[in-house]
């Protein structure tokens, strides 16, 4: 319940931008503005994959002018909002400046780390890539991101990140695969998804297909590990008549979900060593979703033995989602409804919601 005197309520909330994340974070920013909260969420920029926002600022692609729009947007915003929250180490203009002046000014300033904008190391690589040996068998994703960036792309990242979380008054983490890519950090908050969505989109409706349908719908391949998924989809579909295995790319959040409500069996994302909003959605609909957990970063959250998700890493994933497409009759049921009960105990907006209402009262005090 929201004490009558609350004072968030007197102060207006900034967030933005649309980079990643943005179903969640739209969802949850519902919550706050049903419960009477200013708070306005920006995107910038072309839509992603018609994600929605409240605001979306398009700017001009010429580098003078396009700077110019930005810094005289953002000094029109700089008195109406107290609170000023960024997604992925972005904001309007040259970052030390920008954040600079809102400390000026003292706004409050939030950042969440979703993901690449912070990530420079990944703890649970193969011995291969830590020599720098038997590279053939080094998912493409990790070369890029360990060996082939070049050397100025990874200093400006880490300066960029570095004065972001020196000057942010929270710094908080969409999940504990992020843990050591921050110096410092003050919680996790999982990605938010609406309850009803099983409901409203048909995940739990009869379906009329016989086979098992696995569909991967990647927001960016090489993320994601679509190489070597589709290498085993192509592989398992010969000996698996029983089962539809099907890649959809560039196609719209709205699209998404209608075609994950047709599928059985949801593949997420493979690499990166922990599930990603998608899973939340096709755990959310009832549906089995699959990623690598790295078992490193159970530690980092309470919920660690509950997740229902079904593991398969980067280096067996053929072998792992062979057993899951032999045992599925056996445990889609079960699997299913711990699904749909993890989503809503842990990935609910409502709650995502209040942790976040909760960090921005900790900056008011």
């Amino acid at each position: 319940m929201i004490h009558a005197k609350d004072p968030l309520k007197k102060k207006r909330i900034f967030v933005g931008f649309n980079s990643a994340g943005a179903a969640g974070i739209f969802s949850w920013t519902r919550v706050l503005r049903r419960r009477g909260y200013l708070i306005d969420f920006y995107g910038i920029g072309k839509e992603h994959f018609d994600m929605p926002v409240d605001i979306l600022l398009n700017f001009p692609k010429n580098n003078f002018v396009f700077f110019r729009h930005r810094l005289l947007k953002f000094f029109s915003l700089l008195f109406k909002y107290d609170i000023w929250h960024f997604n992925y180490l972005e904001c309007f203009f040259f970052y030390p400046l920008n954040l600079l002046i809102l400390k000026l000014f003292r706004k409050k300033i939030i950042l969440t780390c979703r993901g690449t904008d912070v990530r420079d190391r990944f703890d649970f690589l193969p011995n291969a890539l830590l020599t720098k040996t038997d590279l053939k068998k080094i998912p493409e994703f990790y070369k890029m991101q360990n060996l082939y960036r070049p050397f100025w792309s990874r200093l400006n990242q880490a300066i960029r990140k570095k004065i972001f979380i020196l000057l942010a008054d929270k710094v908080i983490l969409t999940g504990p695969f992020l843990v050591s890519s921050v110096s410092h950090y003050d919680k996790i908050i999982p990605y938010a998804r609406e309850n009803n969505l099983h409901k409203d989109k048909g995940g739990l409706r009869p379906r009329q297909s016989k086979k098992i349908v696995i569909a991967h719908i990647p927001s960016s391949s090489i993320i994601k590990g679509t190489k070597i998924i589709k290498k085993a989809f192509t592989s398992l579909s010969k000996n698996h008549r029983n089962c539809e295995f099907k890649i959809l790319n560039n196609i719209s959040h709205k699209d998404v979900i209608i075609e994950m409500a047709k599928a059985d069996i949801i593949i997420d994302q493979i690499l990166v060593g922990w599930y990603g909003g998608q899973a939340v959605e096709a755990m959310m609909m009832g549906k089995i979703a699959v990623a690598y957990l790295n078992a490193a970063y159970f530690q980092f959250v309470p919920f660690s033995n509950e997740i229902p998700i079904w593991n398969a890493s980067p280096w067996s994933f053929k072998k792992d989602l062979e057993t899951l497409i032999k045992i599925y009759p056996q445990i889609k049921a079960e699997l299913s409804f711990q699904s749909i009960k993890f989503v809503k105990k842990y990935h609910s907006s409502e709650k995502i919601a209040n942790q976040y209402r909760a960090i921005y009262l900790q900056t008011l005090k």
